[in-house]
């Protein structure tokens, strides 16, 4: 799932990692199940990726987004070098609300990144 407005709900979550993804095949390849429902949305298959990735019209974010959006079992936020999202993580580091484990600042700006965490048992 989505995490929306992560700077004021961050309490909510424990277990952080932040993953750093080069592109949508490695991502593919990273997990199965996210390779599987890639396969079945878009009917295109990781080896086909290089040559049908022109027919489609979502950006390498928009179909991660999408994707992981899908997961029932853990939560994520999505950013990229300096978009909101990423912004607003600086600012929780600045501020110290966060410690992320690297220095949220220096990303590189060819990956899309997502903190993937868990829900705190209520």
């Amino acid at each position: 799932m989505i995490v929306l407005e992560f700077i004021s709900s961050c309490q909510l979550y424990e277990g952080f990692e932040v993953w750093e993804i080069e592109n949508l095949t490695a991502f593919l390849k990273g997990n199965e199940v996210l390779a599987t429902i890639f396969q079945d949305d878009y009917n295109v298959s990781i080896e086909e990726i290089g040559e049908k990735r022109s027919g489609i019209a979502e950006s390498d974010y928009e179909i991660i987004n999408k994707l992981l959006g899908l997961v029932d079992d853990k939560y994520f936020f999505i950013f990229t070098l300096h978009d909101r999202n990423h912004l607003d993580l600086i600012g929780m580091q600045h501020m110290k609300i966060m410690d992320f484990g690297i220095d949220i600042e220096k990303i590189r700006e060819d990956c899309v990144y997502a903190i993937i965490m868990d829900k705190r048992s209520s």
